[in-house]
């Protein structure tokens, strides 16, 4: 779930990666959607699960309309759990993953995807 189209652009990255080994519901939410809007469209992406005994959804930004929107629905229906931080390294890691404690790998997953990257000076030189 993210803000604009995000979600629906980390999902395409990760095929690119991948392949289409993975096909879950986004939620993007638009500028005129607000927090009703954005629960229609969740509600709507979450009918593929009824069966699922754990729901993990990933959303773009804690307190923004797509985690509220998240939350409040995790109020209603225990088998959700919600992390935020959508990155691609997430998406990617879920395909790989049991449903089963997904959002406690995904938090862990997120966390070591963020670096400070600095260039490898043997990997720029021009002497090759």
């Amino acid at each position: 779930m993210s803000h604009g189209n995000m979600a629906e652009e980390v999902l395409n990255s990760a095929k690119m990666i991948i392949g289409d080994t993975i096909d879950y519901p986004t939620v993007n939410m638009k500028q005129d959607d607000g927090i009703e809007g954005t629960i229609k469209k969740l509600k709507k992406a979450l009918e593929v699960y009824k069966e699922s005994s754990e729901i993990t959804i990933m959303v773009d930004l804690i307190g923004g309309t797509p985690c509220n929107a998240a939350l409040l629905e995790a109020s209603i229906d225990s088998r959700i759990k919600i992390i935020s931080g959508l990155n691609l390294g997430m998406v990617i890691e879920s395909a790989f993953s049991d449903a089963k404690e997904l959002a406690v790998k995904l938090e862990k997953i997120g966390k070591d995807n963020i670096s400070i990257v600095e260039p490898i000076m043997s990997l720029l030189s021009d002497d090759e």
